[in-house]
C-alpha cells in the first residue's frame, strides 16, 4: 500500500497529537472521503431546494465525487452523483418566485436586499426618537406605535424592537408602517409580480381575548390585502410567510404592525423584521452546473461506460434548454470587448445592472469551460469560455513575491470585483475592489484551470503565475492566507479544494498542502467538516506531471523523448486511425518473425514516489491483448503493468511506486501481451500523475 508520510509541525502540537510524526496510507483517506459521504448523505438525503445550499454544499460534494472518481476510477461514486444530480434537477422548477419565464431553476432570498429599511428598529427618527427611522405612523402617536429598548429579543444581537398598542378609547387602528422599496435603484422600485418572504420575531401583552397581533402587507394602491399573518405568542416567536407583489411595481405596498382589534386592549412587540424577494442567482446555478458539466465531458469524450451515455445527455439538454439561455439577457460588452454577465436589474443585489464580482460569472463560465474540453462540442460554448475568461485576464495584475530559492517571482494578483464595463461604478459607495479572498479565489482558479484544459484564456507560463499566487498564500505566509494579494490572517484548509490543481505547474502546492492536511487528519470527522472533502479529493486524485495526447505534425515521426525498442516505423507509429482525440494516437503492429514491437520512453521519477498512469487503449484487431508496463531497466525487472482486452476505446490505469533511490533508469512501454501472433493496439490520451 502506498504511503503518504510527512513530518508533523507544530500545529500537530496545538492539535493535542502526541506523535511526532503521521503516517496515513491513501486507503485511509479514501475511508475518511467515504465515511463523511456517507454522513452527508444520511442528513440530507433528499438534495435542497433552495438555490444557496445547492451552490455552497451539493455543488462542493458533487465536485469531489466526480474527483475521487478521477482518482479512484470507483464507478460507487459516479453512482452517488446521479443519484444526487437526478434529485437536484427533479427539484428545479420554472416558477421560482419570479414568475414563469420558461426556464427551470432553483429559487434563493437571503441574499436579496432588504425591502424594509432599518429592520430591527436600531435607529431613531432624526426629528422624533420615539419614532424608529424609515417607519411612518397610522393613525397612532408617540404612546402607541415606537421604538422599544427594552421589550426586545434577547438574542445579545438587538438594540431595539417595534411596540404597537391599541387605544379602544380612539375608536381608531393604531399602525406603525414602512413602504416596501428597493434603495438601490433610482426608482426605488420592489420587483413586481414576485413572491417575497417575510420573517420576524414577534409576542403580545396584555391583550384581551379574541385579540391578536398582526403583521400586514397591504397595497394601497389597489386596496388589497397581500398577507396576514397573525401572533399569538406571548413569549418571543419566529415566524415566517411569503406573499406575491403587486404587477406594478409603482403602487403604495406596505408593511404594517399592529393589533387585530383596535376596540380591545393589547400591546404587541415586534423585532427582526426582515423582508426579501425570491430570486435566481447566476453564481448558484454555474456551482452547481460546473460538476455537471465535468460528468458530461467524461461521458461524450468516451471515459465513461456507454451506460452513462444517455444520462449525460438529459443533463445536457437541461443546461441547453434552461440554464445558458436563462441568463442571455444579462451578458453585456465589458470596455476591453469582451463579455461579463451583470447583475440583474432587480432585488437580487446591491449594485443592479453592474458587472457580477469575478467568482460569480466565472462559476457559470466554468460549465462552459468544461463543455468547451470536448471535441466536436457545440461552439458557442467555447465561445462563451473564451470571453468570459478573458473578462477575468484583463482584471489581472502581475505582482511579485521571493520563493524559498531566494529567486524574485511573478505571481497574479486581483480583486474580489473590478470596473469591467461603462455600467460600473465604486460612487454608489460600494467599493469590492479590494483584494480577492482565498475562499472566492478558489472559485476563480477552478475557472482558469477548467479553462486551460480547454485551451483557452491562459499558457502553461501564466498557469504557473496562479500556482505562484496559491504557493505564495499556502506556504509564504505564517498560515494558510485569507487573502489572495497579502498574507492576512488564517483561511479554513478546506479552500485548499481547487488551489491544489495549480499543483500541476508547481508540484510543492501538493505537498504544503498534503503536510497541512495531514495535521488536521484526526479532525476531520462528522458532517460538519463536509467541505474538507474536495481537498481530500484532489489529495487522493494527484497531480499531472506527464502528459503526451501523441498529437505530432510528422506522421510515422514519435513523440519527443519516445523511441522505437525491437520496432520500427513500420511496426510502431503515429497514426489518425488510432486517434481517440485529436488528429492521431499511437499504432502497435505486431510482427511475429520480429519480437516485441515496443513504443518506450524514459520517465523522469522522484525517488519512492507513487504514480498512475492513465491511458485510453483498444485490441483493433488480433489475438493479442494490448499491455502497458512500467520497467526498471537498472534492475532488470518489471514495477507494474496492465492488460486491456476491449476492442473498444476504454480507459486504463496503472498504479505504481518507482525506486525509492535516484539512478534508475525507469521506462514505459507500450505494446502488446503476446508477441507471436499478428495483433495491432492503439493507444492515444496517455497521462501520469503523482499520487503521494
Amino acid at each position: 500500500m502506498k504511503k503518504i508520510v510527512k513530518k508533523a509541525s507544530l500545529s500537530i502540537l496545538l492539535l493535542g497529537a502526541c506523535k511526532v510524526s503521521a503516517e496515513y496510507t491513501q486507503s485511509d483517506w479514501v475511508n475518511k472521503f467515504d465515511l463523511i459521504s456517507a454522513q452527508y448523505q444520511a442528513q440530507y438525503p433528499d438534495s435542497f431546494s433552495r438555490s444557496s445550499n445547492l451552490a455552497w454544499a451539493e455543488a462542493y460534494y458533487l465536485d469531489a465525487l466526480i474527483e475521487m472518481y478521477l482518482g479512484t476510477h470507483n464507478q460507487k461514486y459516479l453512482d452517488v452523483f446521479i443519484s444526487r444530480v437526478d434529485k437536484t434537477l427533479a427539484l428545479a422548477k420554472d416558477n421560482t418566485g419570479m414568475g414563469e419565464d420558461g426556464y427551470e431553476g432553483w429559487g434563493e432570498w437571503v441574499y436579496s436586499i432588504d425591502a424594509i429599511q432599518n429592520f430591527g428598529a436600531e435607529f431613531a427618527d432624526t426629528q422624533d426618537s420615539t419614532l424608529p427611522a424609515n417607519w411612518r405612523r397610522w393613525q397612532s402617536t408617540a404612546d402607541t406605535a415606537y421604538r422599544n429598548t427594552v421589550d426586545k429579543v434577547e438574542d445579545g444581537k438587538s438594540a431595539a424592537a417595534f411596540t404597537v398598542k391599541t387605544a379602544p378609547e380612539t375608536n381608531r387602528w393604531h399602525v406603525l408602517q414602512s413602504p416596501l422599496i428597493n434603495p438601490y435603484k433610482p426608482n426605488l422600485n420592489y420587483d413586481p409580480n414576485s413572491k417575497y418572504q417575510i420573517n420576524f420575531h414577534a409576542k403580545i401583552e396584555n391583550c384581551e381575548e379574541g385579540v391578536r397581533g398582526l403583521v400586514q402587507i397591504y397595497d394601497f394602491t389597489d386596496r388589497k390585502i397581500l398577507l396576514n399573518k397573525y401572533i399569538d405568542s406571548q413569549s418571543y416567536q419566529y415566524h415566517i410567510a411569503d406573499f406575491i407583489t403587486p404587477s406594478k411595481a409603482t403602487n403604495d405596498v406596505q408593511v404594517r404592525l399592529y393589533a387585530s382589534d383596535y376596540r380591545k386592549s393589547c400591546t404587541v412587540h415586534f423585532d427582526n423584521i426582515r423582508v426579501k424577494s425570491w430570486r435566481e442567482y447566476l453564481v448558484h446555478d454555474g456551482m452547481i452546473t460546473a460538476p455537471i458539466a465535468k460528468f458530461i465531458k467524461l461521458a461524450r469524450t468516451g471515459r465513461l461506460d456507454s451506460r452513462f451515455s444517455h444520462i449525460s445527455d438529459s443533463y445536457y439538454d437541461f443546461l441547453a434548454n434552461h440554464i445558458f439561455p436563462k441568463w442571455e439577457k444579462d451578458l453585456y460588452s465589458t470596455l476591453d470587448n469582451h463579455l461579463v454577465y451583470l447583475f440583474p436589474d432587480d432585488s437580487s443585489s446591491r449594485k443592479p445592472g453592474q458587472s457580477l464580482p469575478h467568482n460569480q460569472y466565472l462559476a457559470l463560465q466554468r460549465t462552459y469551460a468544461e463543455l468547451a474540453q470536448i471535441e466536436g462540442s457545440d461552439p458557442h460554448h467555447k465561445y462563451m469560455a473564451q470571453a468570459l475568461i478573458d473578462a477575468f485576464k484583463s482584471s489581472l495584475t502581475l505582482g511579485r513575491f521571493q520563493t524559498n530559492s531566494g529567486v524574485q517571482a511573478n505571481k497574479y494578483e486581483w480583486s474580489y470585483w473590478s470596473v469591467l464595463t461603462d455600467k460600473d461604478t465604486i460612487s454608489d459607495g460600494l467599493n469590492w475592489t479590494g483584494t480577492e479572498d482565498t475562499s472566492h479565489g478558489n472559485l476563480d482558479v477552478a475557472a482558469a484551470v477548467s479553462s486551460y484544459k480547454a485551451g483557452l484564456g491562459f499558457n502553461k507560463v501564466e498557469m504557473s503565475y496562479f500556482a505562484n499566487t496559491a504557493d505564495f498564500m499556502i506556504s509564504h505566509c505564517d498560515n494558510f492566507s485569507m487573502h489572495v494579494n497579502k498574507c492576512y490572517a488564517s483561511e479554513s484548509l478546506t479552500s485548499l479544494r481547487w488551489w491544489m490543481q495549480l499543483a500541476e505547474f508547481k508540484p510543492s502546492i501538493y505537498h504544503d498542502s498534503e503536510a497541512k492536511l495531514i495535521q488536521m487528519y484526526d479532525a476531520i470527522q462528522g458532517v460538519g467538516q463536509r467541505y474538507y472533502m474536495g481537498a481530500i479529493a484532489q489529495l487522493i486524485k494527484g497531480y499531472n506531471v506527464y502528459e503526451q495526447p501523441f498529437d505530432v505534425a510528422l506522421t510515422n515521426a514519435l513523440p519527443e523523448g519516445w523511441r522505437h525498442w525491437q520496432s520500427t516505423p513500420d511496426t510502431v507509429f503515429l497514426s489518425p486511425n488510432s486517434a481517440f482525440s485529436g488528429s492521431q494516437g499511437l499504432t502497435v503492429k505486431n510482427k511475429p518473425t520480429y519480437g516485441w514491437q515496443v513504443a518506450q520512453k524514459v520517465f523522469d521519477y522522484e525517488p519512492g514516489a507513487t504514480y498512475r498512469l492513465e491511458s485510453m487503449a483498444r485490441v483493433f484487431s488480433g489475438d493479442a491483448n494490448g499491455r502497458v508496463m512500467i520497467y526498471d531497466a537498472t534492475s532488470k525487472k518489471s514495477i507494474a503493468q496492465v492488460i486491456t482486452t476491449s476492442r473498444d476505446w476504454s480507459p486504463l490505469t496503472l498504479e505504481f511506486t518507482v525506486p525509492k533511490t535516484a539512478g534508475h533508469v525507469v521506462q514505459i512501454y507500450l505494446y502488446s501481451s503476446k508477441w507471436q501472433v499478428d495483433s495491432e493496439i492503439h493507444f492515444d490520451d496517455l497521462e501520469i500523475y503523482r499520487i503521494n
